[in-house]
């Protein structure tokens, strides 16, 4: 059933002809600009910024709201570059958003953080956005020569909207993040490329005022349903997400996150399944259900997320991370597998005069499942015993870049060089696939998809970004070297891989 991807592309036709003498913009914040985030991430720390951000797509009328609210006499140096940085991307999100966009390549990207594109080595796409009274609209084809999911044809990251009161209902393939991390998430990232979802989200954190009290807590919520319409063992999955987004203090920023495979070809996907997801009445061997011969036994997972913003010796910086699970079983007997960590610390400073944020982050997706999907081994975040694909799409995962049984140390740096030039560096300690066993090796569409086998990585990368007029070119290289402990006969190698990508605004 492809149902999902033919009404996408019908009303996106339908939207450009309605909309396309009337002004243009772009509501949303998406993934690709990793500056736009740091910079919204630190006058939101410091408290000038007062709605959750630790979601995306993000809103931009919250954003522009407090941006007017700023008394810049009140601002440091840092804060003054992030506030005219912000202020000049919300401009060009107020006008004609044409862009074309080309990408060359050595090779495929094997991870993808925030702020890049999915790792296909060459492509090109053009991106035009509108919106006219209550709708929106972005339109946004590529093509790229040689994709690993034979998808050379694609329309990410294109949608149309309809703005309701507070709340906005959008129906497209928009990538997503949740969590307060700058690497990769646990829960969901833009590592894989988008699937086509409707979604209904909050315009506004307009804030929740506890009774009795002048306490004002500003709030965001979104869900959407999703057609995972690649190659799976059980085609035409259905995706369910839910985020919620609280800021209960100015430097304190909570995050809950959901996610739930389910339905599909042969799969139940009623009301009453969707229902019993809902309340979490789907683990093998808890509440009496039997997973072995059902059919309607969902993927889920479950967890939280933190942000808290501090000063030491007047230099701001945080402590963020998120707890996530899968599934639980009678082994555990509970919910829940044990939850799995995310740990961060980031810092804003200026070395040589030039703003940075520099980050360390941590993170583990090593979890037993016990009888019901692995016996002794990991093999069970993002995995389960009857959505055997797993929660990956188009042979990538939709959370951690990394997959399971990976504990993953990351030291990156995200720095404003001048007004028009930008550099991200990240070393990264990768002990990927460390339990050195895989559900399916032979299967390109089982198993863990980076790899097979024990690998340990030490991987140097940097990218620069130049805006000259229209024009933005972005150079980034990486070079990696492994070693693969849980074997004999296979010799430590050295990778090399480089890219330039060229953007124009018309």
């Amino acid at each position: 059933m492809r149902f999902f991807n033919y009404l996408f592309k019908q009303l996106l036709i339908v939207n450009c002809f309605a909309l396309s003498c009337s002004a243009l913009s772009e509501p949303w914040i998406d993934t690709s600009d990793i500056y736009l985030k740091a910079h919204i991430q630190l006058l939101a720390d410091t408290g000038f910024i007062t709605v959750p951000v630790t979601t995306y797509p993000l809103i931009w009328s919250d954003i522009i709201r407090d941006l007017h609210n700023i008394n810049q006499s009140e601002l440091t140096t840092n804060q003054q570059n992030a506030y005219h940085y912000i202020k000049h991307q919300s401009k060009l999100a107020r006008k004609n958003q044409t862009r074309i966009k080309v990408h060359i390549g050595i090779d495929d990207k094997r991870f993808v953080s925030f702020g890049e594109m999915v790792g296909d080595k060459n492509s090109i796409s053009v991106h035009s956005s509108m919106m006219v009274g209550n709708f929106a609209a972005k339109i946004a084809p590529s093509y790229t020569s040689n994709p690993i999911d034979s998808d050379k044809n694609r329309l990410d990251e294109s949608y149309v909207a309809a703005f309701l009161g507070n709340w906005v209902v959008a129906y497209g393939r928009q990538n997503r993040w949740y969590g307060p991390t700058w690497d990769t998430s646990l829960s969901l990232t833009n590592n894989a490329r988008p699937i086509t979802a409707l979604s209904l989200s909050r315009k506004s954190a307009e804030a929740f005022i506890v009774p009795f009290t002048e306490f004002d807590i500003p709030w965001t919520m979104t869900t959407f349903m999703g057609q995972m319409d690649d190659e799976r063992t059980i085609e035409d999955t259905l995706l369910w997400g839910f985020r919620l987004n609280v800021k209960p203090f100015k430097n304190l920023e909570l995050g809950i996150t959901r996610l739930a495979q389910w339905g599909g070809n042969g799969q139940k996907q009623g009301f009453s399944s969707f229902w019993n997801i809902l309340i979490g009445r789907t683990n093998c061997g808890v509440d009496g259900v039997v997973c072995e011969g059902k059919n309607d036994t969902p993927n889920q997972q479950a967890g939280y997320d933190f942000r808290y913003s501090f000063s030491l010796f007047n230099v701001p910086m945080s402590l963020y991370g998120q707890n996530f699970a899968e599934d639980g079983n009678a082994d555990s007997g509970s919910y829940l597998t044990k939850i799995q960590p995310q740990i961060g610390l980031d810092i804003n400073v200026s070395p040589f005069n030039k703003a940075s944020t520099f980050f360390i982050e941590f993170a583990d997706t090593y979890a037993e499942c016990g009888k019901y999907i692995s016996a002794g081994n990991g093999n069970c975040f993002y995995e389960h015993q009857r959505y055997r694909t797993g929660m990956r799409y188009n042979r990538r995962t939709i959370g951690s870049a990394y997959d399971n049984d990976s504990k993953t140390y990351v030291l990156g740096a995200i720095s404003q060089l001048s007004t028009h030039t930008r550099l991200t560096t990240k070393l990264r300690y990768l002990d990927l696939n460390y339990d050195n066993s895989d559900k399916a090796a032979d299967n390109p569409i089982i198993g863990n998809p980076i790899t097979s086998i024990a690998e340990q990585v030490w991987m140097m990368s940097a990218s620069a970004q130049h805006d000259y007029q229209n024009w933005r070119f972005t150079l980034a290289a990486q070079i990696s070297h492994s070693n693969f402990p849980g074997t004999n006969n296979m010799n430590s190698s050295d990778d090399i891989n480089a890219s330039i990508a060229v953007e124009y605004n018309l």
